[in-house]
């Protein structure tokens, strides 16, 4: 579904059975697999881990492998003296938007899936290659599920997450030779569009029933 100016209207469109807990916990459970994805890539980097982030098993990428991948060995100086740096703000932000859903939830957050990112990891290649896909994906998320929140301290705090997405989206978009502002307007899919596009990734080896019973609900209301 393409986005165009004036789409993704709050209040709009919006199914009775959906609420604003089913919209954050959605946006939770992206945020769980982005940050246990680059965790597992980098490291934690010395900062606590909420639930359902786990820690890396040791094996992740250094700080010398990153800068001498080939996606960034065609860059300049700068870029590459500053790529792992960037990345693992990528993560912190990562990290930190789970802190912040699963204090906003409060008791009603979503438990994690549990993750398999070994095929998006052979390599640093294949991991700023994946990296972008999560990113941008994740802009799509957000822009697609605004249309379903009402209460206004729930949007401002999806646009203020959402456009820090577009950033990351943009920085991986530039290093991995990609256009870092492809188009006017971002692209916006349902909540349930994207269930479908993460689970074709198989990196979501099993969901709790809380969540499993999320993806339904949206999937039955055409959300």
């Amino acid at each position: 579904m393409g986005a165009s100016a004036g789409t993704a209207r709050a209040g709009h469109d919006n199914p009775a059975a959906i609420t604003d807990v089913d919209v954050l916990n959605f946006a939770l459970t992206l945020e769980y697999l982005e940050a246990s994805f680059y965790v597992r890539a980098l490291g934690s980097g010395g900062q606590s881990l909420p639930p359902g982030v786990p820690a890396s098993d040791g094996h992740h990428f250094r700080h010398g492998q990153v800068t001498g991948a080939k996606h960034l060995v065609r860059h300049g100086g700068r870029v590459r003296s500053t790529a792992f740096a960037y990345l693992s703000a990528i993560r912190d932000h990562e990290v930190t938007h789970v802190k912040f859903l699963r204090s906003a939830l409060g008791g009603a957050a979503a438990p994690a899936c549990s993750f398999d990112f070994s095929k998006g990891l052979t390599s640093v290649s294949t991991f700023l290659l994946t990296a972008r896909t999560l990113e941008n994906t994740g802009v799509m998320a957000y822009d697609g599920a605004i249309r379903y929140v009402d209460g206004g301290d729930n949007l401002q705090a999806g646009a203020q997450i959402a456009t820090v997405e577009a950033r990351h989206a943009a920085y991986l978009n530039l290093i991995t030779g990609q256009s870092p502002f492809p188009s006017a307007f971002d692209e916006g899919k349902k909540p349930s569009e994207i269930v479908a596009a993460v689970l074709a990734t198989g990196f979501i080896k099993s969901c709790p029933q809380p969540v499993l019973d999320l993806f339904a609900k949206f999937k039955a209301n055409g959300a």
